[in-house]
């Protein structure tokens, strides 16, 4: 028995198969499959030539998986674009037993290992889901145009104001301004204008890759660039708080997961600072969110997570 895991974000698709042992068999990743960002028609490509990818590679038949477990970003609260992506899903899975959900659904399973808690995600997009008597609380996730506080677009957008900021003396030049310039190749500071809004077009996804260049801003001490992501520590403690209100139990295990945190202490530290009294333990990430839609794929099939089985996705 196969058992196939899909997470699909703001930057990437990966899709997972393992063995009913735990296993992993085999990966292929994709680029984003955000209906936002590439549409509905691209969606059905990706999801196609994905699905094709892994059963060939992992020299097996599609009959031979026996649950899939899909987790996409963009599958939410909009109904025009949840019931658009479900029938692209449809159409691709058509004839397999699958499960349809939004990405942060399987990054709470794979962060908690398919324990009640907190997750919270700060990736291309951002939000917190509290997974609780089986029952999912989500808090954040409006979108790039109302909210996705502390996710990536949102630092690149902060750190592209920042650069204006330093370039015309608003502030004074600190470390993120010469890293623009050397790694944005900007020969002029007005550059970066046709930069984001021709070479970019404005695409969600490559402004949140600016957010790496922002930590490293931060690691060479530019108080700006730090100060931004003090800034995310308090928007992410504010959605756990928020979240964690639900439970009764002494201690709440909170995970994280998203390229945010890529970014380490300089987004942790402040994150466990903002936290401070509050009944909330913040743990490491057991399993990465494409393994925890392999997890969804195998207990819905009536099947039990064990131990064993959990040390076997992280070998």
């Amino acid at each position: 028995m196969y058992f196939l895991g899909i997470d699909g974000g703001g930057t990437k698709t990966c899709f997972t198969l393992i063995n009913e042992n735990g296993k992993v068999i085999n990966r292929v990743i994709k680029g984003t499959c955000h209906p936002a960002q590439i549409g509905f028609t691209n969606l059905e490509i990706l999801l196609t030539e994905g699905l094709e990818a892994i059963i060939k590679s992992s020299n097996i038949s599609k009959e031979e998986i026996t649950k899939s477990y899909l987790g996409l970003a963009g599958y939410g609260i909009v109904k025009e674009i949840a019931e658009g992506i479900a029938q692209v899903v449809s159409r691709v899975f058509s004839k397999m037993d699958y499960i349809l959900n939004n990405d942060v659904r399987v990054a709470i399973a794979g962060a908690l290992a398919g324990e009640d808690g907190i997750n919270v995600v700060a990736g291309t997009g951002s939000i917190a889901l509290a997974l609780k008597d089986e029952k999912v609380l989500r808090c954040g996730g409006w979108g790039y145009s109302i909210g996705d506080e502390a996710s990536a677009y949102w630092i690149g957008k902060k750190a592209l104001a920042l650069f204006s900021k330093q370039s015309d003396g608003r502030l004074e030049k600190a470390p993120l301004y010469e890293i623009f310039k050397k790694e944005l190749g900007l020969k002029t500071d007005f550059e970066i204008v046709s930069y984001v809004n021709e070479k970019l077009k404005g695409d969600r996804g490559e402004i949140a890759k600016l957010a790496k260049l922002c930590s490293d801003a931060a690691k060479s001490g530019d108080e700006g660039a730090i100060a931004i992501f003090n800034e995310a520590a308090i928007e992410l403690s504010q959605m756990i708080r928020t979240l964690a209100k639900n439970y009764d139990e002494n201690v709440v295990k909170v995970s994280y997961t998203g390229g945010v945190f890529k970014s380490g202490d300089l987004i942790l530290k402040p994150l466990r600072e903002n936290l401070k009294g509050c009944n909330i333990e913040l743990v490491e990430p057991q399993l990465d969110p494409d393994l925890g839609a392999c997890l969804l794929a195998y207990i819905n099939s009536g099947n039990k997570i064990t131990k064993e089985m959990i040390i076997k996705m992280k070998e």
